[in-house]
């Protein structure tokens, strides 16, 4: 072969294999373009959005959304538009409401036809990306129910490609002219390489975009894209959905004390762990620290979530060896349901990540999302408006019930429980609004207006000749505030009440949630001379060997044992095991729920020293509990008569 043939041949190769090199590295980026706007701006728009515009407090909104894909995704700009050639939004604010003259590539995506082109930036909208030089601007439909609803025009950067290209290009020169001393073979060789290079590159730059880089397991952006195509798969085939919010419990106490490593280590054991209790379609995916999610398509029934739940629990619950320690590990589950708890993935994930903070805070192990205990919803935000106000103007009131002595039915004290009286509302129970104040800084001044009331009460009712304590109840989040103790004191001294007047009951759960602070918070106050009582006992999660370091005066036995004592021996067991455990203790004992002269009667026989209940007297206000009070001791007690 002649030297000008061989010299012709290399050139039509190097053609060739420059278009070939140039298409490659165009269809990676465009790729990476519209697998980021299909992930990361598509699930956060919807079709009237994109037809009216955006208002500011939803572009902020979008600007979360989108902010870390569009970083990882190395995207330099962004615009969205709707079908009348107008930008609706954009990280550049001055373009957003503005409409320019179609190109040819943005009329040809609102046909439903992916566009894209090496732009030079002359247009008019397109001023201030001129200094990042030339870009690839890649146009995607945006499909709201089957239709094309918008576009989504994503700008990369050119350089990174045409230095790629560039590159490959100078490989390419080199090798053929080698290549062609060398014949076909080596030449062939080259271009495959490069050819692989090229999509390996391409895969890994879509893996990093999608992946978390710990443990390879799918990211937020890739879970949320995963779980959107779930929940439209599901609505054709009438199933439900799942996703589960995981989080490792005490994980932060294991990373400060073994280092990072060790806390890196545990994170990988994650998935090896659960995998094995989940479907081979199920999605397990990392958010970050130590937080994970997975994805249950495809179920017939709501309640498997919660088995699963308890599954992955369970999985998790075996010790894991770091550096020769064998750790226990415990998880912590948020559960979000389709449809009922939502019908898109960014909502799911939002409420089953309320679903697991409410599960932190009650240290329940796993709790499914319900309206009721979510604070951030429409409803609920506007009943903590209401609630702010309602304190500031008066309109909480309390109502009080008696705690006897068993033997003689003798007044020992009074419960204080708070109730609302709404303006529209009417009267409302505390479970209607006390779980929202908990969730919020709002239960502190709750909590010390309700103190604050009672003991007003109080002095109101010694003035008038009746001598009779009062007890109130308190939250978690009281026992976190440091200064509970000096502002009870100060309230105590303005009323001139002898802090044993005062008893304050509090759940086991409220104690566990965080035990080591409460049990400061507890000491402080039981040397101050104030009653403690650990009310709901035995439904919670708290150990003998801690309640009997716990300086509480009493056990408040739950209504949900007293009531059946009757009926099932099981709770008859656990009444009197309670009663003799307090006794053991020298704590004192009040059962709550006694609605029958027979249940009183058993109570007797078992020692419980105290009891509270509708058998003796509702809820009452204030001076209709005066009242009660009065009358009560000046006759023989109903309950002896009953009991006769």
């Amino acid at each position: 072969m002649s030297a000008l043939a061989v010299l012709g041949l290399g050139g039509v190769l190097f053609h060739v294999l420059d278009a070939s090199i140039r298409s490659r590295a165009l269809a990676s980026a465009r790729e990476s373009a519209v697998l980021t706007a299909r992930a990361v701006v598509a699930p956060h728009v919807s079709a009237a959005q994109l037809e009216r515009g955006l208002t500011p407090r939803e572009l902020s909104s979008l600007d979360r959304e989108v902010a870390t894909g569009l970083k990882s995704a190395g995207v330099t700009r962004i615009k969205v538009w709707n079908g009348h050639d107008r930008v609706v939004y954009s990280d550049d604010r001055s373009l957003v409401g503005r409409s320019f003259p179609p190109s040819d590539e943005l009329e040809e995506a609102l046909k439903g036809e992916i566009a894209s082109e090496v732009s030079s930036l002359t247009k008019a909208e397109n001023v201030a990306e001129r200094p990042d030089g030339r870009l690839l601007e890649v146009y995607v439909p945006l499909r709201i129910d089957g239709r094309v609803a918008g576009v989504s025009e994503i700008y990369l950067p050119y350089r990174p490609v045409l230095a790629s290209i560039r590159h490959d290009l100078v490989k390419l020169g080199l090798a053929l002219a080698l290549g062609l001393l060398l014949l076909w073979a080596t030449l062939f060789r080259l271009v495959a390489t490069a050819s692989r290079r090229l999509r390996r590159q391409s895969a890994e730059n879509r893996h990093l975009a999608l992946h978390d880089s710990l443990t390879g397991l799918p990211n937020r952006t890739l879970f949320l894209d995963r779980a959107e195509q779930a929940i439209l798969a599901a609505k054709r085939d009438a199933a439900d959905v799942a996703v589960l919010i995981l989080d490792i419990d005490r994980f932060k106490e294991i990373n400060d004390t073994l280092g990072h490593g060790a806390g890196d280590y545990l994170l990988s054991q994650v998935e090896p762990r659960i995998r094995p209790v989940l479907r081979e379609g199920d999605t397990i995916a990392r958010f970050g620290a130590d937080e994970f999610a997975v994805l249950l398509p495809q179920l017939d029934a709501a309640q498997t979530a919660t088995s699963v739940a308890r599954r992955l629990r369970r999985a998790l619950d075996q010790p894991i060896l770091i550096e020769d320690l064998p750790l226990a590990v415990e998880a912590t589950v948020g559960i979000a349901v389709s449809p009922e708890h939502g019908d898109s993935a960014s909502l799911l994930v939002r409420r089953a990540d309320v679903a697991l903070h409410v599960a932190k805070a009650a240290r329940s192990g796993f709790e499914v999302y319900s309206p009721k205990i979510d604070a951030y919803s429409k409803p609920r935000l506007s009943l903590l408006g209401e609630l702010r106000r309602g304190i500031a103007e008066g309109e909480l009131t309390l109502h009080y019930q008696p705690q006897l002595e068993t033997a003689s039915c003798a007044l020992q004290r009074v419960e204080a429980l708070v109730r609302w009286v709404h303006p529209t509302r009417g009267l409302l129970p505390p479970a209607e609004f006390l779980p929202l104040a908990e969730q919020t800084r709002l239960i502190r001044p709750l909590t010390r207006w309700v103190i604050e009331r009672a003991l007003d009460d109080w002095r109101t009712w010694q003035d008038e000749g009746l001598d009779v304590a009062i007890a109130v109840n308190l939250s978690a989040r009281s026992l976190a505030d440091e200064t509970l103790p000096s502002e009870l004191a100060m309230l105590l001294a303005e009323h001139g009440a002898p802090p044993g007047t005062l008893t304050l009951e509090l759940t086991e759960s409220a104690v566990m949630a965080d035990p080591f602070r409460a049990a400061s918070i507890l000491g402080r106050l039981s040397r101050m001379g104030v009653r403690l009582a650990l009310d709901d006992f035995g439904t919670g999660y708290s150990s003998l060997a801690y309640l009997k370091r716990l300086p509480v005066d009493e056990l408040k036995i739950d209504r949900s044992f007293v009531a059946h004592m009757g009926a099932d021996a099981d709770d008859a067991a656990i009444v009197r095991s309670t009663v003799e455990l307090a006794r053991s203790l020298r704590l004192g004992t009040v059962a709550e729920g006694v609605e029958t002269a027979e249940a009183l009667t058993t109570l007797r026989a078992f020692g419980c020293e105290s009891v509270q209940g509708f058998l003796f007297a509702m809820p009452l206000p204030a001076p209709e509990m005066g009242e009660w009070a009065r009358r009560h001791a000046a006759s023989t007690p109903i309950v002896d008569e009953a009991t006769a």
